[in-house]
This record gives C-alpha cells, sequence and structure tokens, in this order.
C-alpha cells in the first residue's frame, strides 16, 4: 500500500481539509500535513496553491 506525502516537504499527507486557511479564501483544500495544516505551497496557473499529494 503506498502512502501519500507532501511532495515539497515530504511529510506524511491526510485526505482531511486544512484547518489553517481563512473561509475567505474559498473551501479549505481537501488534503493537509498531519497537523491539520495545508500542504505546501507551489505555483500553479492561478499563482501561489497547495501542493497535491504525493504516493510513494
Amino acid at each position: 500500500m503506498s502512502a501519500a506525502i507532501c511532495p515539497e516537504c515530504r511529510e506524511p499527507a491526510q485526505e482531511s481539509p486544512a484547518v489553517d486557511i481563512a473561509p475567505a479564501w474559498d473551501d479549505p483544500p481537501a488534503w493537509s500535513h498531519e497537523d491539520g495544516s495545508a500542504l505546501c505551497s507551489v505555483v500553479g496557473a492561478g499563482g501561489y496553491e497547495p501542493a497535491q499529494p504525493e504516493y510513494v
């Protein structure tokens, strides 16, 4: 079985909404670090956004 990790910091990721996102920023990302913080930021089509998990 593979495990989800944050591709930037390589820490474990969980399929649970991030709790450190301001409500005015739309819906929280579906994935977070184990402490509930959003996955590390990456540059996407619309600017900075949380990374998508990677499976190892």
